[in-house]
């Protein structure tokens, strides 16, 4: 009974200790779950943005244009039945005079067929056409998504940019309120005049300011990123990684210019774009010849006077437009129209395409270099601020030189930051404007 009774209060022990140590662990493992990598941002954009499902359903609207286009090379069935009841004392079908009986009641059940042999190629190219639409919006859905991952990735590093510049306007705040309680230290001993303290204090203001909006800009960037990832839960977004280390030239720009030329899927949608338009040319041409198409029917018709008897129907028939009032005409000249539209759209295209890509080249080549340049500074004002205290603690300096080098070592670090994320970006917006950024298992997977 002892040993019990000292067994059921440690039962009691151990279960509230694994309830609150699992109490504990569960939201910790959610937050985990939504600290995600870059890797798992643009995953799940590729899932869930709504601009790249849009390009998705497109496609399977381009699908069925393509089947409605072909359709036409199919012959067409159609099952005919009606019945109809007529006046018996009504005139006779040439309009004498007639002492026969006239039919009063009439059933017809019948199946026709039309085959088209020949109308000017326009279903061949409508069906050439639409295959090509086809295609240029599966390379459609590869350029948006290679224009998310750009957004996803933009997104990210300017989050993890908030983030540092929230880590480094907090220690600016800590370094100032530290150099205050110092500042008051020696105004109460004599030591300065109340102009110092009062210049620390206006400091530390700014500083606690500067961290409110560094956070709130955190809080911005977390809800831009949830956006550009298209999810639906609005719930607080985290990421995790870290800023880049090593830093590689971006290449020599032609070849990135070659390159683009070769693998945008811009371009590439635009070409298919063009020998699009160039089928609906001749498709629009197709009008100016005559039709021609097999046609036959087979049925049963019924009458209350004559009996039942089969019935049947076959002809080749030829349609040939002689007047239409300038229709095929009209309808040319709209399709060369277009044409010409989508060169001087591929012109505009390309030119937008080298200044983006020259962008992304000087973006990622002026992160390289202001990295290097930064660090130094970083180095450089740390010192200078350590030297700028230690004088000031002997007295060999003034409280303006401390707030000062405080500054400088504050924008130091905000300015390497600023240059390693914008080293990623650049290099983000550089692999976008060349392409290739989706795999064709990606693309088919798209489909």
């Amino acid at each position: 009974m002892t040993r019990a009774k000292k067994s059921f209060p440690q039962l009691i022990i151990m279960l509230t200790v694994f309830l609150t140590v699992g109490g504990a662990i569960t939201p910790g493992r959610g937050a985990d779950l939504q600290a995600l990598t870059l890797e798992d941002c643009l995953a799940l954009a590729r899932e869930k943005n709504p601009t790249l499902g849009a390009a998705r359903e497109r496609v399977k609207e381009m699908v069925a244009d393509f089947e409605a286009a072909r359709s036409k090379f199919f012959p067409k069935l159609t099952l005919l039945s009606y019945y109809q009841r007529l006046e018996p004392n009504r005139l006779s079908p040439g309009g004498a005079a007639t002492t026969q009986t006239l039919f009063g009641q009439e059933g017809l059940a019948s199946l026709t067929g039309k085959q088209l042999v020949f109308d000017g190629l326009k279903t061949y190219y409508n069906t050439k056409a639409a295959a090509l639409g086809k295609r240029a919006q599966q390379q459609e859905v590869v350029r948006t998504a290679d224009d998310v991952a750009y957004q996803v990735t933009e997104a990210f590093y300017r989050l993890m940019e908030a983030k540092e510049d929230s880590k480094v306007a907090a220690e600016a705040l800590r370094e100032r309120q530290e150099f205050l309680e110092l500042t008051e230290a020696f105004f109460h001993a004599g030591k300065i005049t109340r102009v110092d303290a009062f210049k620390a204090r206006s400091q530390v203001l700014e500083a606690e300011q500067g961290l409110v909006e560094a956070n709130n800009a955190v809080r911005l960037a977390q809800e831009i990123l949830a956006r550009t990832l298209g999810v639906e839960d609005k719930g607080p977004l985290d990421i995790r990684g870290r800023l880049p280390e090593k830093f590689t030239p971006p290449g020599d720009f032609k070849a990135l210019w070659i390159q683009a030329e070769e693998a945008n899927p811009e371009l590439k949608r635009l070409n298919l774009e063009l020998g699009q338009s160039q089928a609906l040319i001749k498709a629009a041409r197709g009008g100016y010849f005559p039709e021609i198409n097999l046609q036959g029917a087979l049925g049963m018709r019924s009458r209350d006077v004559g009996g039942r008897k089969e019935e049947y129907l076959a002809g080749v028939f030829l349609e040939y437009p002689f007047f239409e009032g300038g229709l095929t005409r009209a309808q040319v000249a709209k399709a060369a129209s277009q044409y010409r539209q989508l060169l001087e759209k591929k012109r505009d295209i390309l030119d937008a395409l080298r200044v983006d890509l020259m962008n992304g080249w000087k973006t990622q080549e002026d992160g390289r270099k202001g990295v290097e340049a930064s660090r130094q500074n970083v180095v450089a004002s740390e010192e200078a601020y350590k030297s700028a205290l230690a004088l000031f603690r002997v007295g060999k300096a003034t409280g303006l030189d401390v707030l000062t080098a405080e500054l400088e070592l504050t924008r130091a670090r905000l300015s390497l930051i600023r240059y390693q994320v914008g080293y990623e970006i650049g290099r983000a917006k550089v692999k976008q404007v060349i392409g290739g950024g989706t795999t064709e298992t990606e693309l088919l997977k798209l489909r």
